[in-house]
């Protein structure tokens, strides 16, 4: 819960922040922008539970906690983004005789989104064989800061085409955190493995044991009339991620490696 608020604090700051910052400079040779719209994260769980390979009351496959996050796969449902910036041109007069067209930087200052994560796949299939689930944490959150190359081409009267490709540098966190268990074993897979001095970790270290920094790419498009437009961007990469896991069989799997960290986003977007 408390890693909610955290990032309710954060976006209703952004908010606040974000208008003067889009209409901060009255160049032409720079233009804020606001957008605000969907992320999509990942992909969806592996739900065919018909075909996994029982050993001693684990599963295998490629359905199991662990495959299903190696692959991408975290079950989010449809969650939010909330970005500003400004376009910076290098060039006054237009680069083409036919279309105005001008290159510059995209300078995304802050984006930030939210996911819920669904894992009701599981829950059933380890309630349904006896085991009781605890609540746990379901969301995946991230707050990046994009720069890289942008080109605007003016086709008619006031539509504008914006196409960009930005290196991102990401802070990311990962909440999934759940736990089943019952008299005899328990499932479970986190992101926070503990740790016996974990009481001694802080600042910093307690910064990077939440989530973890790193960057992505960035490539997407603006099209707009004026002031209004709709925004698409596709913002791959992968994060590296300590985890620790028991499928139910008694062995717990720990260890540190990379994980998809896939997004899709589609946006309203203002310019001013």
């Amino acid at each position: 819960m408390k890693k909610q608020l955290l990032v309710l604090t954060v976006l209703l700051c952004a908010v606040s922040w974000s208008f003067g910052q889009i209409t901060g400079s009255e160049s032409r040779n720079s233009r804020g922008y606001l957008r605000l719209g969907f992320s999509n994260f990942g992909q969806e769980l592996e739900n065919d539970l018909s075909n996994f390979s029982v050993n001693g009351g684990g599963l295998d496959g490629e359905a199991s906690m662990l495959a299903n996050l190696q692959d991408g796969r975290y079950g989010a449902k449809r969650g939010y983004v909330l970005e500003f910036g400004r376009n910076y041109y290098f060039n006054k007069t237009s680069l083409l005789p036919i279309f105005d067209t001008k290159i510059g930087l995209d300078w995304t200052q802050l984006s930030l989104t939210y996911n819920e994560l669904d894992w009701t796949g599981f829950i059933e299939r380890d309630r349904a064989d006896g085991y009781e689930v605890d609540e746990a944490g379901f969301f995946a959150a991230s707050a990046s800061s994009k720069l890289g190359p942008v080109i605007s081409i003016n086709f008619i009267d006031k539509l504008v085409l914006d196409v960009r490709a930005q290196l991102a540098a990401t802070y990311f966190v990962n909440g999934l955190d759940y736990y089943a268990y019952n008299d005899d074993d328990e499932r479970y897979f986190t992101f926070m493995p503990e740790e016996e001095d974990a009481d001694e970790i802080s600042g910093i270290a307690a910064f990077g044991k939440l989530g973890k920094f790193g960057f992505k790419q960035n490539y997407g498009a603006t099209v707009r009339y004026g002031a209004i437009g709709l925004s698409l961007d596709y913002f791959p990469g992968s994060f590296k991620f300590e985890y620790e896991t028991s499928e139910g069989d008694g062995e717990i799997r720990s260890g540190e490696e990379k994980f998809k960290n896939n997004m899709f986003q589609i946006k309203l977007s203002l310019t001013l």
